[in-house]
């Protein structure tokens, strides 16, 4: 799955002793990322990694590489270009796209946090940049990751998709949306395509999850079946929702017919395609 499994050793333990990030710092093969808002720095289609200086947060080893993250902010490189995440995420391996999601996640919630939600004041990074802590009042503030439900509605024969009004006129996709405070996953998946389509889930099943560092979610990825009524729009988010045949589906998928499907590397397109290979499957429906 794109932007997860960066494969590291986060060394929790270990990096809370600030002496000990710093030998890591100083080793010879130390590696830094080098990200901005602009998005990941990359050269010739790979990552442009250079020694971490003192502001790099540290992300874990790889190996025995310490790998580290620095956001350049207005100070650019040189070298390479910046590559939106998405970009990144369809040039590079899975290992390295995950790698830049947990370091994009990791600095765009420093850069949002850099003074004290309690009482105003400056904050300082801690435990190697994986936490903040206020000099005033004493609070410790840590990263936060935006639970999203994602989910493939069927009726047990067709796909429901809807366009949100942004995007162009022939893009689809399954629908989504944020876990609210003390809501389950379940309760969070049926009032989500309630309050979007206007249909009635029956039941849901739990199937993935992926990384979203856009800025920091996790995508939750549900299986639901509902009930077949002709879906509309609840409220402003969404332009258009229908059911669509299998038949439909596929030839999306294949880049033709009056739909576009998400890119390959989302979890959206995952599901979808998951729910194709079923459907496709002698004597079996979705």
């Amino acid at each position: 799955m794109t932007f997860a499994g960066a494969g590291l050793d986060r060394a929790v333990a270990e990096r809370r002793r600030p002496e000990w990030v710093e030998a890591r710092r100083e080793e010879p093969g130390a590696r830094a990322l080098l990200l901005s808002e602009r998005g990941v720095w990359m050269e010739d289609g790979r990552l442009l990694l250079v020694r971490p200086g003192d502001g790099a947060v540290f992300l874990g080893v790889s190996g025995d590489v310490p790998v580290f993250a620095t956001d350049v902010g207005a100070d650019e490189p040189a070298s390479g270009a910046p590559a939106g995440l998405r970009e990144a995420a369809t040039e590079l391996p899975a290992a390295e796209a995950g790698l830049v999601a947990y370091a994009a996640s990791l600095l765009s919630w420093h850069r949002r946090h850099r003074f004290c939600a309690n009482c105003g004041h400056p904050t300082e990074p801690r435990d190697a940049g994986h936490e903040r802590e206020c000099p005033a009042c004493g609070a410790h503030h840590f990263p936060r990751t935006d639970p999203v439900v994602i989910v493939r509605v069927t009726d047990g024969t067709r796909l429901l998709l809807g366009r949100k009004a942004e995007w162009p006129e022939r893009r689809y996709s399954i629908l989504a949306g944020y876990v609210e405070p003390g809501e389950a996953l379940e309760d969070a998946v049926r009032r989500e395509i309630q309050e979007e389509a206007g249909v009635e889930v029956l039941s849901t099943s739990y199937v993935a999850s992926q990384p979203w560092p856009f800025p920091s979610s996790l995508m939750l990825g549900f299986h639901a079946t509902a009930t077949p009524e002709d879906p509309r729009p609840h409220d402003l988010e969404l332009a258009d929702v229908r059911w669509f045949e299998p038949g439909e589906v596929e030839e999306a998928a294949a880049g033709r017919g009056a739909a576009f499907l998400p890119p390959p590397f989302t979890i959206a397109r995952r599901l979808i395609d998951g729910w194709l290979a079923v459907v496709q499957a002698p004597g079996r429906s979705g």
